[in-house]
């Protein structure tokens, strides 16, 4: 992504500026390092409960004002929390930018967290909470993660635990914001039709006087290694019987992380790819799939999945995908296979680029777990994977000690 320039300030704050003058939109997006890894021991969710809370106004801007003043400048805003951050986005005209960026500064130190407001939003949480648990591939997902990590906080589920909610306090909420919203604790990626001088004069306006505060540290935690092959079954109501297999693999900042996002698409991916063939042609399944998840700052996961097909065996489902990952460890991939993976792999992460939206979103994720500068050279280290390269992490990652099992039995009887 050519044209990026990185910006800091005295306070700690950095920004990552993108000019493209091709709509007169900018899309404003500030992130946190403050994702549910973060969340104190006892206390899951925090992360995401705060980014709620944040919503509820300021003390300079009442609780609504921040929805009315964005809604009257014809903007759109969203934000989001996962392992390793919050974001908070804003989407505006180009000649109304330096609204958005007066909104966010004072969101980072002046939220009101107030204890009326906690109470009226932990049921809304517990009703996202309700979701998860009523969507089978949400719900095994989530329980794969905790069984496959016991010791890294990438276990815990983003929303939080049901008993942490219940018990959380505005007086926990602080901390955290006091902690984690700090200048040095965030960054800015911005892109759109905007000039680079005019939007640092603008940045520095909002933000260049909020104090720099404390820039906290993370305490490296490395997940113990994995012996032995873990396995649970899931029981609830539902249509659909699912399989999945969570595999442990590097972080995205380790050389290997090319060779598995190639890996996905040959097993998993497209109507071309190994699991189609021997699960949907077969009539083993409905649906499979295989995905290198690894975007987090720590080692995350590969996941493969099948949705069973009625009357299907999973035993056999699970036979399948263990032949044709084996296959994949001791025999080289075609040429043709590999270069229509690799295209295929390309073209999803150019299509993660085709909006301001999109390129702020990806800046700033990068940035907040191995770099934003890992964009730049992504498809060019993409395009060097050969196929011994995909045999290689097949045979290295995608193990039985080393992976995590769960299965999804419908109890209605579908």
């Amino acid at each position: 992504m050519s044209g990026v320039t990185e910006h800091a300030w005295p306070n700690g704050l950095k920004a990552l500026l993108l000019e493209t003058h091709q709509a007169p939109i900018v899309c404003l997006s500030i992130w946190y390092r403050a994702g549910s890894r973060d969340d104190p021991p006892g206390g899951t969710g925090t992360a995401h409960l705060l980014e709620h809370l944040t919503y509820k106004g300021t003390h300079r801007h009442p609780k609504g004002e921040y929805d009315r003043i964005l809604h009257a400048q014809g903007a759109l805003h969203n934000a989001s929390t996962w392992l390793d951050r919050t974001g908070y986005h804003i989407l505006i005209g180009n000649d109304r930018y330096p609204i958005g960026l007066e909104l966010e500064a004072d969101r980072m130190r002046g939220a009101c967290l107030d204890a009326r407001d906690l109470r009226d939003e932990i049921p809304v949480v517990a009703n996202e909470i309700a979701r998860n648990e009523d969507e089978p591939m949400a719900a095994l997902f989530e329980r794969l993660q905790a069984l496959a990590f016991l010791q890294h906080p990438y276990g815990h589920p983003v929303l939080g635990w049901s008993q942490d909610l219940e018990a959380a306090s505005v007086e926990g909420l602080r901390g955290f914001y006091d902690h984690r919203y700090q200048p040095g604790n965030a960054h800015l990626a911005v892109v759109g039709d905007f000039r680079t001088e005019t939007m640092l004069a603008e940045i520095t306006r909002t933000f260049g006087a909020i104090p720099p505060g404390p820039t906290p540290a993370r305490r490296p935690v490395v997940e113990p290694p994995q012996r032995g092959e873990r396995r649970f079954e899931l029981r609830k109501a539902g249509r659909q019987e699912l399989w999945a297999a969570a595999y442990k693999v590097p972080s995205r900042s380790h050389g290997d992380g090319y060779a598995l996002d190639v890996l996905a698409h040959v097993l998993g991916q497209g109507r071309t790819s190994r699991l189609y063939r021997a699960l949907i042609e077969s009539g083993l399944a409905v649906g499979a799939g295989a995905e290198n998840q690894a975007t987090p700052a720590d080692p995350f996961l590969f996941l493969v999945d099948a949705d069973l097909a009625r009357g299907a065996s999973r035993e056999k489902v699970e036979e399948a995908v263990e032949r044709e990952i084996a296959r994949l460890a001791r025999e080289p991939v075609g040429r043709e296979e590999i270069d229509r993976a690799r295209k295929r792999a390309r073209v999803e992460f150019v299509m993660r680029r085709d909006k301001v939206s999109a390129q702020a979103f990806l800046l700033g994720e990068f940035e907040a777990t191995v770099g934003w500068r890992f964009v730049e050279t992504y498809l060019e280290r993409l395009s060097a994977v050969e196929p011994e390269d995909v045999m290689r992490v097949a045979g290295r990652y995608l193990v039985r000690e080393e992976r995590t099992v769960g299965h999804f039995r419908p109890t209605d009887g579908s």
